[in-house]
């Protein structure tokens, strides 16, 4: 399989000791670097943002100005157009609902026009009165605009409301203390620190002090949508165009979404709320952007306020959305993934890369996919680091059963050496191979659905047509056993699987055979096939490299002379060491035949995994020191030109060869940006004004610089980090049992992360 050549690594298994192996690195005396001397991130608790969110029903909508409140007993209401709601049930992957709020019976029949929250507690305003049932009930403003739909509180209970036209600024007895009139009234502000009111309109900004006689305009402007004080005493100003700062007037457009609905000091950070999400400068001086499905119930943004236990609350027009920012360590993180495998992800012991949620996410299920034994291997390579870092019996345990069926995958063949994609209980037996299925496969990227019987059980099945990308999967994880495990009948095991495959290749002229004895589409390493290629083709480089990690890995725990005399043949006779090492920069669009201009069209990101799974036999098994400087210097060329990605998994398998410098800071934001909310919600990017687009290009790279994972599609190894947009409603989840975990658990097995610091 080419075009979607996805997944791969590792495997290892079962009772390991926490002995070193030769890539395990310790720190050294000052905890700061290993013992190499490469820098080590001490894993102290960062906040993890996660979501809950409510929807509306169809009567619940939002038409009001002043439409949400927070208590200091942590009740949240919001004013519907069918009258008071409270959130009900959510949870962060079962999605909550909007209910009639009935906690004081006497509201219901009020026609309340405006909530709001004062001094901790919730504030209604209706057409006769202001009033809270806080404070024993005192709280009972009359006023005298019937269609009164906007205020705010002041000092010592004083108020000032709004109809949109005209003003009144009453005490808590009722006495009014000033009357003005001001068109197109949207927000009123009190600004704590000058004692003042600031009052919004659509086209300019006015102050009222108490004991003054009339309105200051501080401010004119078109096209204003809302304003707000900071802490500071600072004024910002929104609009649909940006947003500026009252004392330098410069309008920001460079925005997620310039139209700007409403803005929010919460928690010590300015918030503005969007016609396209929320979002807030960081302290990178980039701005965190929360949109779509996977953050909030819908994107329009109406209103923000302060929520319970730190949250931030976001009213939108579809529900409420409730982010909250809870301190969590890369460990923790690890461990809420751990569990979500084991209980979303696991078919027959094998990672199942997406499980479908149709009725919701407690309906998870998997199915076969061509790649069950790639998938596997990433997530055993994953428990077999987090084993060897943590002594986990949980982890060997995991491992061991995925192992098990990892191994099946090299028995329901009858042939030796030839694997299976993936197999499944009482399932069909077909064959999709018509006579134009090479071009098929070729265009379209699927493979040939040939399933057969199994040769253990009648009544299972599994899938042929096995791939290169499976192979460099298989061997992998099967190194991993061999090098990690310290239990004799666990490592003849796997290496009678490693042995079995390599040597199946090497007899069959460097193809794998298919049960028809043709090759497989995409298992082809033979120097005819390779080297028909174009120098600038990928496939040419990519086929070169990846067999003589086989061989070379094959050599090492074997001993066979056939394996080592095949790859100095094929880097000798056959120009394979020269192929490896070709610049990366020299690969690119070719012509010159139907299968090279299909091959490079574009960057193939299931290459790059390959290639970077296939370097642990590469490096690490060279046949000579002359070898490994070569496929050190092969390998850093890779990195090099993958850096914009700053891909974890990428930079810690670099990190093997020793490197100093392998972008550790980037991997650590990679990990800490992966959404805890793995499903495929639906996201968006392309309408951004605060990202710096690159004109189309070979590498498919949309940005000059990666946004946050937290902000994009759901990335896997060998996808498209640079997607901006995608399409998805959430009934999907994948696995982070490949995406997450095992560089997570790699950057731990290898030192640069360190246990947590809080110990937990």
């Amino acid at each position: 399989m080419r075009i979607i050549r996805n997944h791969v690594l590792l495997l290892a298994i079962s009772l390991l000791s926490c002995a070193g192996c030769r890539f395990q690195s310790q720190s050294s005396a000052d905890g700061n670097t290993t013992k190499n001397g490469q820098p080590i991130y001490q894993d102290a608790p960062y906040l993890q943002p996660t979501s809950v969110k409510y929807y509306f029903n169809a009567l619940q909508q939002i038409s009001k100005a002043s439409v949400l409140s927070a208590n200091r007993d942590g009740q949240i209401r919001i004013l519907s157009d069918s009258g008071i709601v409270v959130p009900d049930n959510g949870s962060l992957f079962y999605a909550g609902k909007l209910i009639p709020d009935i906690s004081y019976s006497q509201i219901l029949p009020k026609k309340i026009r405006a909530i709001g929250t004062y001094r901790n507690q919730t504030i209604y305003l209706d057409s006769k009165q202001l009033f809270s049932n806080a404070w024993a009930g005192k709280l009972q403003i009359d006023h005298s605009l019937p269609n009164a739909s906007i205020f705010a509180g002041g000092d010592d209970f004083h108020f000032l409301i709004s109809d949109g036209e005209q003003l009144t600024y009453l005490d808590q007895d009722g006495k009014i203390g000033w009357q003005g009139a001001l068109k197109g009234v949207l927000q009123i502000h009190y600004e704590p620190l000058k004692k003042s009111f600031l009052i919004v309109t659509t086209d300019q900004l006015a102050e009222f002090s108490p004991g003054q006689t009339k309105l200051t305009v501080i401010y004119s402007g078109s096209g204003i949508t809302c304003a707000a004080v900071t802490s500071m005493g600072a004024i910002v100003v929104g609009t649909h165009s940006g947003y500026l700062w009252l004392t330098d007037k410069l309008l920001i457009s460079a925005l997620p979404c310039p139209d700007i609905t409403t803005i929010k000091e919460v928690n010590g950070k300015l918030w503005f709320g969007s016609a396209w999400g929320a979002f807030t400068l960081n302290e990178k001086g980039k701005y965190s952007y929360f949109a779509r499905e996977r953050w909030l119930p819908g994107n329009r943004v109406i209103a923000l306020e302060a929520g319970p236990e730190n949250s931030l609350l976001l009213l939108t027009d579809k529900g409420l959305g409730k982010l909250s920012f809870n301190p969590m360590t890369l460990e923790q993180k690890a461990l809420f993934y751990e569990k979500q495998v084991r209980e979303k992800n696991i078919r027959y012991g094998l990672n199942s890369s997406s499980a479908y949620l149709q009725n919701g996410y407690g309906s998870g299920r998997t199915a076969n996919q061509p790649s069950d034994n790639l998938w596997t291997g990433m997530y055993i390579a994953s428990q077999l680091f987090r084993y060897k870092v943590t002594g986990s019996a949980e982890a060997k345990e995991n491992a061991y059963e995925a192992f098990e069926a990892m191994e099946r995958f090299h028995t329901v063949t009858k042939i030796p050496g030839l694997f299976a994609r993936s197999f499944e209980r009482d399932y069909k037996v077909e064959n999709s191979k018509g006579v134009d299925w090479k071009k098929k496969e070729l265009l379209s990227g699927s493979p040939a659905s040939v399933w057969l019987p199994a040769a253990d059980h009648s009544n299972w099945t599994w899938r042929s047509t096995a791939s290169s990308d499976q192979a460099v999967g298989q061997l992998f994880a099967l190194t991993l056993i061999l090098e990690l495990s310290d239990d004799d009948l666990w490592k003849a095991r796997a290496l009678k699987c490693l042995d079995n495959m390599i040597g199946y290749i090497v007899k069959n002229d460097l193809y794998i055979l298919d049960v028809d004895g043709e090759p497989t589409m995409w298992g082809k390493w033979n120097p005819d096939y390779v080297n028909k290629f174009p120098v600038n083709v990928g496939d040419r480089k990519i086929t070169s490299s990846n067999i003589i990690a086989f061989l070379q890995t094959a050599y090492h725990f074997t001993g066979k002379e056939l394996y080592k005399n095949k790859a100095i043949e094929l880097m000798t006779k056959f120009g394979y060491l020269e192929n490896l090492m070709r610049p990366f920069a020299q690969i690119g669009p070719n012509g010159t035949d139907e299968l090279s201009q299909v091959l490079s069209t574009e960057w193939n990101h299931s290459d790059d995994e390959m290639y970077f799974l296939a370097y642990w036999g590469l490096y690490s098994y060279a046949l000579d020191g002359d070898l490994k400087g070569k496929y050190e210097r092969a390998i850093k060329d890779h990195w090099e030109i993958e850096r914009p990605e700053k891909n974890a998994l990428w930079n810690f398998t670099y990190a093997i060869t020793g490197a100093k410098e392998f972008d550790l800071g980037p991997s650590i934001d990679f990990l800490k940006d992966y959404p805890i909310d793995l499903r495929n919600w639906a996201m968006h990017n392309s309408h951004r004004n605060d990202i710096k687009r690159l004109p189309v290009n070979f590498r498919g790279q949309t940005v000059a610089e990666r946004l946050p994972l937290s902000e994009t599609p759901i990335y896997r190894h060998n996808g498209q980090i640079f997607n901006l947009d995608s399409q998805g409603d959430g009934t999907s989840l994948i696995s982070a049992g490949d995406t997450w975990l095992l560089p997570y658990w790699m950057g731990r097995y290898l030192g640069v992360i360190s246990a947590p610091l809080n110990g937990k």
